[in-house]
């Protein structure tokens, strides 16, 4: 900001507030007079005071202190936002009818950033690295940085984009920015003013005029010159909210906006992740579900400590809808009112509907008219299906809302006239509809107005109407709207096109009597969404014992229909990768769990692998061979046997909740054991990372040598150019406290989202992990479970050689990138397993996976060729064991049969997985 001061002057006084001291009671203020209000106000802040509303007064709130009280009449905040004076507009700010909760309840969010153009320090706490040994083709790549508040981001980057999940808290986050900006700027700091916009309310104005027209509503101070003084900070909510049609070409707009006023002014962004496609190209803040610590935070702010319990019963899935601020909001709210309820609580439809019947009877008991509260949940599922329908987002202007309305509505068989006004003012005084946004109607959130538009849809479904084209969404190949149009060069594949209804469709299977019928409709042409209905809704906990759950039948023609579609090969990779992840998340018949000896258990399915002469490691001279792969060396191999797919994270879950970390017979070496101890094993983490730091000097210049490969992507490179220019010292010390010791009680990274769906891969897993579940594996089995050596791993992948060579692929000898979960195909995360099958991804016994996705533990010590099963198959040696396979961000190179590398058993990294076990036969 500059040091000019605005001009503050009303043209009349004010009628906004009551202030009450003592003796004083004061009407009528002054531009004066609100100066006085503002530092008022900021006494009262400092003082830890709260606005509180003033019951039967709608929108009046006051604030007390020491005996003073300030009280804003309602529409106070309204009026003052408008005045075009830029003091009184912050003002406004402050008094936002959310300060109390953002004051006493609010809990920030933690969230995942590209490190893009400003990298500051190592993330070291969240990831490690492998060292690469020779080659421009391996590499260590650095994962998005960890935000224990997404608000951080305003400190690395100019613009930026906030992505979550429908409820995620993107919008309040914006607001509490705002509200926090606007009091440091009322307090005397030098900072942006906050403009907090709806990107439903645009038009079609372009963002200039747009920005403009809302900018100068509220201050007395020109857009331009503001603009080019760089004093704005931007606040865009709702990408989601842009109607669909027309989303690519208003954010190009906006991208083209952001390019030319870049770096003065700030530009935050916020949308939903399903909707967006990374149009704007611009760093992204992906917002994480809440932690443990959050919620019971959260709990004890809303004095809900009681629901605990509930989040902690194994039988409910709260604990994973508590993750999300809306819905933990919404539970606490009904869990108030109908107490330890799982049935109700559990069911996301049901919740609403409890939640929104209470917000509208408890205006009904304080503006009571003609119109029933049954009457006015019709009106506002009409109105919300209208809007959905007719694509405007979230937002009606006032004309248009009220021709969705209809004249009359009946109540108790009398057709009552509809008073449009005053409904909607009955819905906002309800919180149903957004105050802010007047004379416009727009729901208060976007989950509320996808409820009340579920129960208009299953109206309709019920009598008959056919609303297939509601819930259509392509994926196969050759359906429009698949192509991955206007992606940028590292950006990562999107999920399939989707239709807008999804949330709204899975709301409704929640309050349908008969859920089964509106799911098997929805099946026959979205199997996926079908899946998620079933998945998400909560209708699990609300049927009765399994036999007679009316759902069963479904849910198995589901199953069926999602595994076809992952083996097909004229099915999208897109709709294959999100077919395989619904799938784990219903019951992936692929590993049905098992009872043996009152342990549940997934038995890894085997392939066999016939006995014979096998030839491991690439020949001197071979193209894209590393030194470390010759000579190549003949092994004899007994028949064996090896997993078709990797270990899962549902598979390794059933070793968790056997006590697999507490029982410490499966611990089997004294190194292992140590490391369950929490005691520093192998090597320390600061030698790995200062080879890395030493590899990266070795290069000279370090973004031209990586440039070149054309393996990293320009985070990447940021990064590692940053590590390459820190002295030995100054690694050491951003390193610190970050080298902490991680949980000795499950997996690295097995709370985040992006990797523990159940049909993924279980990542983040030492050596000594892989080896402790493989024990339990054949302690509960009685059978001889293990990892697969080295040169039973290449064996599986390349099979037996033909005329003296063998397969450079599992699949052959030229790469196809369309067979593999490598850099190349952007997916840039791990995949369902067998995703890449259909494409002919699978090697010559049938095991899947086996190139790219994620690096694969095997049992042998890291050591030259030839290889030695004596000198390298020793449990109990120090030293780093090899690892196989490639992995999602590492290129083709390490996807090759041949390629191997090495790290510490104890060091973790995204792509380490447990590889299919071995039994000998």
């Amino acid at each position: 900001m500059t040091d000019k001061q605005p001009n503050y002057n009303f043209h009349e006084p004010v009628q906004i507030a009551e202030f009450i001291g003592r003796d004083q009671h004061i009407t009528g203020f002054t531009a004066q007079q609100v100066e006085q209000i503002i530092e008022k106000v900021l006494v009262f802040f400092r003082e830890g005071a709260n606005f509180l509303p003033v019951a039967g007064q709608g929108e009046a709130f006051a604030i007390e202190c020491n005996g003073e009280k300030l009280v804003f009449k309602p529409g106070a905040a309204h009026q003052l936002a408008f005045l075009r004076n830029t003091r009184a507009y912050l003002l406004s700010l402050t008094i936002n009818r959310e300060y109390r909760r953002w004051a006493t309840c609010f809990v920030s969010l933690a969230g995942k950033m590209d490190v893009r153009q400003v990298t500051e320090g190592l993330p070291m706490v969240y990831t490690e690295w492998i060292i690469p040994t020779g080659g421009e083709g391996l590499q260590a790549q650095p994962e998005q940085k960890r935000l224990t508040d997404i608000a951080e981001a305003m400190h690395s980057h100019p613009a930026f984009v906030i992505l979550g999940e429908p409820g995620s808290g993107k919008t309040t986050t914006q607001q509490k920015v705002a509200f926090d900006e606007a009091r440091r700027v009322l307090e005397g700091e030098q900072r942006r003013i906050p403009l907090f916009v709806r990107l439903s309310q645009q038009g079609a104005q372009d963002p200039y005029a747009f920005l403009q027209t809302e900018w100068e509503r509220r201050t007395d101070i020109s857009f331009a010159e503001a603009l080019a003084a760089g004093q704005i900070l931007i606040l865009a909510d709702g990408i989601n909210e842009i109607p669909r049609e027309q989303m690519n070409e208003r954010l190009k707009a906006w991208r083209i906006f952001e390019l030319e006023h870049r770096g003065a002014n700030q530009l935050i962004f916020s949308g939903r992740r399903m909707d967006y496609d990374n149009q704007l190209n611009l760093p992204r803040v992906l917002v994480e579900p809440l932690d443990d610590e959050r919620i019971t935070t959260f709990l004890q702010r809303h004095h809900a400590e009681g629901m605990q319990e509930l989040l902690d019963d194994p039988r409910s899935r709260l604990r994973e809808m508590a993750g999300n601020p809306l819905n933990l909001f919404v539970l606490t709210m009904v869990f108030h009112k109908a107490g330890k309820n799982l049935q109700l609580l559990s069911n996301r439809g049901r919740l609403f509907e409890a939640f929104t019947f209470y917000l509208l009877n408890n205006e009904q008991n304080w503006h009571p008219d003609r119109l029933s509260v049954d009457a006015k949940v019709s009106l506002l599922s009409g109105l919300a299906f209208a809007m959905q329908q007719q694509g405007q987002g979230t937002t009606f202007a006032l004309a248009d809302a009220n021709r969705a309305l209809p004249d009359n509505v009946l109540v108790m068989g009398e057709a009552v006239p509809v008073e449009r006004m005053k409904f909607f003012r009955f819905g906002r005084g309800a919180d149903v509809l957004d105050p802010a946004v007047r004379p416009d109607v727009h729901f208060y959130h976007h989950l509320l107005q996808e409820y009340f538009a579920a129960r208009e849809l299953l109206r309709r479904f019920n009598s008959g109407e056919d609303l297939s084209a509601l819930w259509q969404a392509p994926r196969f190949v050759d359906e429009d709207g698949m192509e991955e149009a206007g992606l940028g060069e590292w950006d990562p594949l999107p999920e399939p096109p989707t239709s807008g209804w999804e949330v709204t469709i899975i709301l409704a299977a929640g309050l349908s009597r008969s859920p089964e019928k509106l799911i098997d409709a929805v099946r026959g042409v979205n199997p996926i969404l079908a899946g998620r209905c079933l998945d998400e809704a909560g209708l699990a906990v609300t049927t009765s014992g399994e036999e007679n759950n009316p759902l069963k039948a479904v849910r198995e023609d589901i199953r069926a229909d999602l595994l076809a579609d992952l083996y097909d090969p004229h099915c999208h990779l897109r709709a294959r990768l999100l077919s395989g992840t619904v799938l784990g998340r219903i019951g992936d018949p692929r590993f049905k769990p098992e009872t043996i000896n009152g342990v549940q258990v997934i038995l890894p399915t085997l392939v066999d692998v016939p006995g014979g002469e096998y030839r491991i490691g690439s020949p001197q001279g071979e193209a894209e061979a590393y030194d470390d792969e010759h000579p190549p060396t003949p092994v004899t191999l007994p028949a064996f046997q090896i997993g078709k797919w990797p270990v899962t994270n549902a598979g390794y879950a059933c070793f968790m909740d056997a006590g697999g970390y507490q029982t410490e017979a499966y611990w089997q070496t004294d190194l292992a054991r140590c490391w369950l101890a929490g005691e520093e094993v192998t090597g320390g983490q600061f030698q790995t990372w200062l080879n890395v730091w030493k590899w990266l000097q070795s290069l000279g210049d370090v973004r031209q040598a990586l440039e070149s490969s054309g393996n990293y992507t320009p985070q990447q490179i940021d990064f590692y150019e940053h590590v390459a220019g820190l002295t030995g010292e100054e690694l050491k010390a951003e390193l610190g406290e970050s080298l902490a010791e991680k949980s000795r009680t499950q997996p690295a990274f097995w709370r985040d989202v992006q990797y523990n769906t159940p049909s993924q891969p279980v990542v983040g897993i030492t050596w000594f992990e892989a080896r402790a579940y493989c024990a339990w594996l054949a302690a509960l089995t009685g059978k001889p479970w293990r990892l697969p050596t080295e040169a039973e791993w290449e064996a599986a992948a390349r099979g037996l050689p033909r005329r003296g060579k063998s397969r450079k692929y599992p699949w052959g000898e030229e790469w196809d990138p369309v067979r593999a979960n490598t850099l190349e195909g952007r997916v840039m995360r791990p995949s369902p397993v067998g995703a890449f099958a259909a494409a002919g991804g699978a090697g010559p016994f049938k095991a899947e996976d086996q190139a790219g996705n994620v690096w694969e533990w095997t049992s042998s010590l890291y050591l030259p060729y030839p290889y030695d099963p004596v000198k390298s198959e020793q449990p109990e040696a120090e030293g780093e064991r090899v690892l196989r396979g490639g992995s999602w961000d590492d290129d083709r190179w390490a996807a090759r049969c041949a390629s191997r590398i090495r790290l510490l058993p104890r060091l973790l990294r995204l792509h380490f997985r447990v590889s299919g076990c071995s039994p000998w036969l």
